[in-house]
């Protein structure tokens, strides 16, 4: 009876040791692992040192990162300063990625071609609200100097206009004397 006991609580323990193991496994793989990345500080703990295994999994990242960058400029649009910073950032974290999307869209090209074409509008968006951005960094008195420069080009080229058709007559008139 006490060896079968023994052998009872032997092996309780041992289930009790894999399963609390198991249990704390799982759990710091959750820790570790951003669900879903927010910011681009998100972006680079999640991403700056994975290693993509296949083309879906490099694509879904491309999702999840231009979603991210389209929410930063959306709120940079919005006066947020510290995200306009980001947006002058996220050129930098993104290059990190382009030797694997010339090897994954070698890999895939079809895949990489259609989330091309689902990401267009989108894009063309973001462009459009980063010119908005940009160009608001940009005061009145900038706008009104490129005005200015414009009248004086017009009227320099008016004077040359007329420089080159008194050159013309005066020739003109030589020829007639020589004639």
């Amino acid at each position: 009876m006490k060896k079968a006991f023994t052998y009872i609580t032997i092996v309780v323990i041992v289930t009790s040791v894999l399963v609390s193991c198991n249990n704390k496994n799982k759990k710091s793989k959750e820790e570790n692992e951003i669900v879903e990345a927010k910011s681009l500080n998100d972006l680079k703990e999640k991403y700056s040192n994975y290693e993509f295994e296949n083309c879906d999994e490099f694509l879904a990242a491309g999702d999840e990162m231009l979603n991210v960058y389209v929410e930063t400029i959306d709120k940079a649009l919005n006066g947020d300063s510290l995200a306009k910073k980001d947006l002058d950032r996220f050129d930098t974290f993104m290059n990190q990625f382009d030797i694997l999307a010339d090897k994954f869209a070698t890999e895939c090209p079809d895949q990489f071609e259609e989330w091309a074409k689902k990401k267009e509008i989108l894009i063309s968006e973001a462009a459009d609200k980063l010119f908005i951005i940009y160009s608001s960094d940009y005061s009145d008195d900038v706008l009104e100097y490129d005005e200015e420069i414009g009248k004086n080009i017009d009227e320099e080229v008016e004077l040359l206009n007329q420089q080159v058709e008194q050159i013309l007559s005066e020739d003109s008139l030589l020829n007639n004397i020589q004639s």
